[in-house]
């Protein structure tokens, strides 16, 4: 799968149109006052924190890409994350479809097979969620707890979603005990969906020996990559401080418009919101903002304008440096294939 302009385009008119209602929602001009009221200050921490996550996740790919046997460094690693980016936020199902265009473009650049791309990318979503589950897991039961500064009718939702989270953990710690089984559902679901793509015009099927040498490679360079310990040690440590950073920049935003809520809680929300990217729009746009408005709402009863401003605001400089540092990178893809032809 590659990016293609009519991605792009839906990228951008969805963002815009969900944006648009957000600042409606709010009111155009309880939406400029708002935003008027954050300080230079402010704005700057808020791109410093933003630049900060950006290349610790950039980081985090160099290093399960080294894991995995990928010759990149960490500068070129820290770009073609934000292409990787890019390609979420302009295909529908976020990761899921992004995966691929991610994996052809450093396929590409490595001059490495597609398989090995793809698996250093899953695994790096994949320790991606280690800091997110933790600070859902250990975050929501200090809430659910001990924290007497929510609102009592929040704590019980609170308390399942942890109970939830938990027994997520209980199944991925069988997965990664019993990897055979997930093998066979790989190997069965591209298998589907080889069958399927045979009755879409243009497209031809996969033979089914070629299949089993993907998967195979696949699951090889994810077995390869998980099982190096240090590695996986210092991806997540670098996603769990991504993660950080997107929390501390919103708690910013939130402060410059006057809403009064801990820099713990909102570290806690990021994870839980970033689950609504799921919803099938590019890069989830409008699910991820919604539940961080709605959770912030809901857990500090501050006004509706303020809490939209913050969110629109830190979710758009999220949203757009991907794309705008995506784009130069696939430029020079673009124009290092050129060279070399």
């Amino acid at each position: 799968m590659e990016i293609r302009r009519r991605h792009v385009a839906a990228g951008v008119l969805t963002w815009v149109a969900v944006f648009a209602v957000f600042i409606l929602l709010a009111g155009p001009t309880e939406f400029v006052d708002a935003a008027t009221n954050l300080s230079q200050a402010r704005l700057a921490g808020i791109l410093v924190m933003n630049a900060l996550g950006t290349i610790s996740m950039g980081l985090t790919l160099y290093t399960v890409s080294r894991g995995a046997g990928l010759n990149v460094s960490p500068i070129e690693s820290v770009f073609l994350n934000t292409t990787v980016n890019l390609a979420n936020n302009f295909t529908p199902f976020g990761q899921a479809s992004g995966l691929p265009a991610g994996g052809v473009i450093m396929s590409r650049w490595t001059g490495q097979s597609f398989e090995k791309s793809v698996a250093a990318l899953s695994t790096k979503e994949l320790v991606g969620f280690t800091p997110g589950i933790l600070i859902m897991l250990f975050g929501g039961s200090y809430i659910a707890l001990f924290d007497a500064t929510i609102p009592e009718r929040i704590r019980s939702p609170v308390t399942v979603f942890t109970v939830s989270i938990a027994a997520f953990v209980l199944v991925l710690a069988l997965i990664y005990r019993n990897p055979d089984p997930a093998h066979r559902v790989i190997h069965w679901v591209v298998t589907k969906l080889n069958h399927g793509i045979g009755y879409v015009p243009r497209l031809s099927k996969v033979e089914e020996d070629e299949i089993q040498r993907r998967v195979d490679g696949f699951s090889d360079s994810i077995e390869e990559i998980s099982t190096n310990k240090p590695v996986v040690i210092v991806a997540a440590t670098l996603t769990t401080f991504a993660t950080v950073t997107q929390g501390v920049l919103l708690w910013i935003a939130l402060g410059g418009v006057n809403v009064d809520i801990s820099l713990a809680l909102v570290v806690f929300i990021v994870p839980v919101s970033l689950l609504a990217s799921a919803i099938p729009t590019p890069g989830g746009s409008g699910g991820i903002e919604a539940a961080q408005i709605g959770l912030i709402f809901a857990m500090t009863g501050g006004q509706r304008a303020t809490i939209i401003t913050a969110v629109v605001i830190t979710r758009g400089i999220i949203y757009w440096t991907p794309i705008a540092v995506g784009s130069l990178t696939l430029a020079g893809i673009q124009f290092k294939k050129w060279w070399l032809a």
